[in-house]
């Protein structure tokens, strides 16, 4: 066996739960490429790209190549649920002692995003609408919330940033006529990002 797999299987001895880091790193890599994926897979039937970003992610289902919105959000859903449940059992098979209340947020927020994949806005408009408002600000929510003291003001801070974004979007008729470019889709972007920054930051600690 070479040394460096000698020191990647010690580690992971020393340590059962940083399968988990490189998991979450793995998820948050994932989960801030979902809109750029679906903006390079939006095409119309004779395989011409579509000119410019589509208002909101969830308009993405309407894309002619749909299979691709469902199978980017379904996945990052699942891997939501699976991170959270995963992450428990886990513990409880090691007897790892750990900070458990900043975990069970990702089976919520799996299911809120597999609510927005399965209830598209335009058929089930006051359902998906539910499940998109409490996973965008449960993101905000939870990334102030549950945090290690490392990260504290960074993660506060993307929260924030979260809310803001989402704000901006909704008052459009206050300041959206200085930046007519500024649709839903970045606002959602913005959100998607701040949980991936929040993953990658709880797993460095």
């Amino acid at each position: 066996m070479k040394p460096t797999e000698n020191k990647v299987l010690r580690a992971l001895e020393e340590n059962p739960l940083q399968t988990f880091k490189w998991f979450e790193r793995g998820l948050a890599a994932f989960l801030v490429s979902i809109p750029l994926i679906l903006y390079l897979t939006d095409k119309n039937r004779c395989g011409m790209p579509i000119e410019g970003f589509r208002d909101s992610i969830s308009n993405y289902v309407y894309m002619w190549h749909s299979y691709v919105y469902g199978l980017l959000l379904g996945t990052a859903s699942m891997l939501f649920i699976f991170n959270g449940v995963i992450y428990f059992k886990n513990e409880t098979e090691n007897n790892i002692v750990v900070d458990r209340s900043g975990k069970w947020y990702n089976l919520i927020l799996g299911v809120c995003l597999l609510g927005v994949v399965v209830f598209p806005h335009k058929e089930f408009s006051v359902i998906h609408y539910i499940f998109a408002g409490a996973f965008f600000m449960g993101n905000a929510v939870i990334t102030m919330v549950f945090h290690t003291k490392t990260w504290r003001k960074s993660n506060t801070f993307l929260g924030i940033l979260t809310v803001v974004g989402l704000a901006f979007y909704f008052l459009d008729e206050y300041w959206l006529h200085w930046f007519p470019g500024y649709t839903l889709f970045w606002a959602e972007w913005i959100s998607v990002a701040v949980v991936a920054v929040h993953f990658f930051l709880d797993s460095l600690d």
